[in-house]
């Protein structure tokens, strides 16, 4: 098949020896590291509404050479979930497989690395029963799902063939007796803090404004291949993955279910979730995020990024001299005058010129210069600050402020509800 050359390059073998159902057409993908809780997060997955086509959720049960004795029994003890997950909740359509990722080499070890395994292995299955638009879908070994998940992923690709991927509409629990009240309140500020990024950059202009969760995010198994598969980043391998995706502007929001990921502090990875919540909890590190001032700054140039295309060099430094202080240094550094005469040089209008303008100036470059701002200029702020000053920007403040984090978080949850694009 036309696919096949993505697997011979990267010498893939299929793990799973069960040939897949003619039918199949949606593989859950779950990365699994000393979990403790994995078989409570299937329950949730065999819970849902079942979708016309067959379902398999294929866990990667992983862990790093050198490992603990303990971390080696989780791992076994994670793989006889998964088979007394298939006893209990299996049936004629509906399955759940392991993949065995033992003892991996250190330097790919992680979370990147246990996605790649469940997400090629999925694309190959899929693949081989002609189903290029069949779905990828990632969660993870801590996370709860909605009872319509499964239902709401295949009616997705259903009334939109020709998507490449989605993000899934997330929430963290903000309240109940698994944890303390310090994580919930913790995992408040977190959550508002990327509801906060994402409104901002909508706010802004940024045409590639969307969330990159690793827990509540899906692909075509087409697409998949077609853009080199996951990469073995230890942390923000969602972003990067989506990152080459969302340009294309084949990548949709799903809203009518929703994902519930796990507050719980974790060590696993250098950044995310986890790792701030780590810090909160064990280093009492207050949750903190971009000025919005920072944020701001940007809404001139995206504004007239078309207007770019008519100016000669002189005009386009001229331009940038005029924009925030921040900005037009951080702009400097990066030889943006070279950047931007070099896209102008390859295109023959202001619509091409805007395209390929945000291939340079893309999501990674975006945090650059958020990163750049706060290090040299505004420093890391009081989220619920941010949060509220944004609020009051826009049209969703005509309740007026409010006193609590969580108050705040849940208007920002309304706010990343309703459908949003911009239109390159």
């Amino acid at each position: 098949m036309k696919w096949d050359n993505f697997f011979i390059r990267k010498g893939f073998l299929p793990k799973i020896a069960i040939s897949p159902s003619v039918n199949l057409g949606l593989c859950v993908v779950i990365p699994c590291y000393n979990e403790p809780n994995l078989l409570k997060s299937l329950e949730s997955v065999a819970c849902c509404k079942l979708p016309p086509c067959d379902v398999e959720v294929i866990v990667v049960v992983n862990h790093p050479e050198g490992s603990h004795n303990n971390v080696v029994e989780a791992s076994i003890k994670s793989v006889k979930e998964v088979v007394e997950a298939e006893k209990l909740w299996g049936s004629q359509h509906l399955h759940f497989h392991a993949v065995e990722a033992f003892n991996i080499p250190f330097r790919y070890a992680g979370v990147g690395y246990a996605r790649q395994v469940g997400m090629d292995e999925a694309a190959y299955r899929l693949l081989n029963v002609s189903k290029p638009m069949g779905i990828i879908a990632n969660f993870d070994a801590d996370s709860r799902c909605a009872p319509n998940y499964l239902i709401e992923l295949y009616r997705l690709w259903e009334q939109y063939p020709h998507t490449d991927a989605c993000s899934v509409r997330f929430e963290h629990p903000l309240s109940g007796d698994e944890f303390t009240a310090e994580v919930y309140e913790g995992i408040a500020a977190y959550e508002l803090h990327l509801r906060y990024y994402n409104q901002a950059s909508r706010f802004v202009g940024f045409p590639f404004a969307y969330h990159t969760v690793g827990s509540s995010m899906a692909c075509s198994a087409e697409a998949y291949v077609k853009y080199g598969g996951m990469n073995r980043h230890q942390a923000g391998e969602d972003f990067y993955f989506l990152q080459k995706i969302i340009p294309h502007g084949r990548f949709r929001e799903l809203n009518s279910t929703c994902v519930y990921p796990s507050p719980r502090p974790s060590d696993r990875v250098p950044f995310g979730t986890g790792k701030a919540m780590s810090k909160l909890v064990y280093a009492h590190e207050s949750i903190t995020t971009y000025h919005l001032d920072s944020f701001l700054n940007l809404e001139p140039l995206f504004r007239e990024v078309e207007t770019l295309y008519g100016m000669d060099n002189i005009e386009t430094t001229k331009f940038i001299r005029s924009l925030a202080i921040p900005l037009k240094q951080f702009l400097f550094n990066v030889d943006a005058l070279r950047a931007i005469e070099n896209v102008r040089t390859n295109v023959s209008s202001a619509k091409s010129f805007k395209k390929r303008f945000y291939l340079w100036f893309d999501a990674f470059m975006f945090l650059k210069y958020m990163n750049f701002a706060a290090e040299n200029y505004y420093g890391k702020q009081p989220v619920f600050e941010q949060a509220q000053k944004l609020l009051d920007l826009t049209d969703e403040n005509q309740c007026g402020n409010v006193a609590t984090t969580m108050e705040l978080l849940l208007r920002y949850r309304a706010m990343d509800c309703k459908e949003w694009s911009i239109k390159l």
